[in-house]
Parts: C-alpha cells; sequence; structure tokens
C-alpha cells in the first residue's frame, strides 16, 4: 500500500439511494494508491461505520485470520462480528459508496441523514453526528489511558 493519510472530519449527506460522498481529499489519495473498492464493515469498538480501502481491508483480513483459532468460541464470534455486515463496494463516478441497510441501523444513521467521516490514517469512520458526539462525551482519553500509550513504542 502506498503513502495513505486520511486524517480530518468531514459532513456530509446521505441521499436517497443511501450513497455517501467520499472527501474529495481521500478520493485523490486513493487514485494515487490505485484503490476503487472499499469494505464497509460495523466499527469494532462504537456505533460507527469502517470503511477500509481494499489493500487495508486484505491486510487487516490477514492478519486476524493468521492469528484465529478457529475452535475458540470468542476467537469465532468476533470473526462473525467482523465479517457479518461487511460490504464490498466499489466507489462510483461520482466518488460515492453505498451504504447498507442494516449498517445505517447499526451506526443509526438516518436515511437522507447527515454524516461525519473522520479519517483514521489508513482508513474512514463513518458516523451519524449525533453518535459520534455521544461517544465523544462518554469515552475521553484518560490519564490511565495515556499512561498505558505511554508504554507502547508510538514516538
Amino acid at each position: 500500500m502506498g503513502y495513505s493519510d486520511y486524517t480530518g472530519e468531514f459532513k456530509y449527506s446521505v441521499d436517497t439511494k443511501h450513497r455517501v460522498n467520499i472527501p474529495s481529499r481521500y478520493r485523490k489519495i486513493m487514485t494515487e494508491e490505485n484503490v476503487s473498492e472499499v469494505v464497509i464493515s460495523k466499527g469494532f469498538d462504537s456505533n460507527h461505520i469502517d470503511v477500509y480501502p481494499l489493500p487495508k481491508w486484505i491486510t487487516l483480513r490477514d492478519k486476524i485470520t493468521a492469528s484465529m483459532q478457529l475452535v475458540n468460541r470468542t476467537h469465532r464470534n468476533f470473526l462473525r462480528q467482523f465479517t457479518q455486515n461487511a460490504n464490498h463496494c466499489t466507489l462510483d463516478s461520482q466518488g460515492r459508496i453505498m451504504l447498507t441497510p442494516k449498517l445505517m441501523e447499526l451506526a443509526g444513521i438516518k436515511d437522507n441523514g447527515n454524516v461525519m467521516i473522520i479519517g483514521m490514517i489508513d482508513f474512514m469512520e463513518i458516523w451519524d453526528p449525533d453518535e459520534l458526539e455521544k461517544h465523544q462525551e462518554n469515552t475521553p482519553l484518560t490519564d490511565s489511558d495515556f499512561e498505558k500509550l505511554e508504554q507502547l513504542p508510538l514516538i
């Protein structure tokens, strides 16, 4: 994969056919990396939709399946949750993807509603604005979180 740098926050509307624009800045990166397909799935940790450029999805999928033991019930349940509502989407000529009704429901995204698209460096998240606000209010980073982060070789 090339130089992904999905950062920032963008507000868009979902149209009547459940399509949403991918921000032009992100589409430019995808074009440079020759990516025209993404995989959308339920967010791991909250009510939102994750949007993975296909190469990122494949890398993530391979890492997960390599570390999974299919006879382990927790692993199978996680894998099921991760893939059950996943859907491959090709960007249309106007740079939009189509959200599935099930993922919209799981993320609290309303028909013809607004969404916030947040860049997560090498993938994106799509949020209902009210869900995002609640999530940010209910899950602030604490001193304990920063202490845990200090243990990681981040910077």
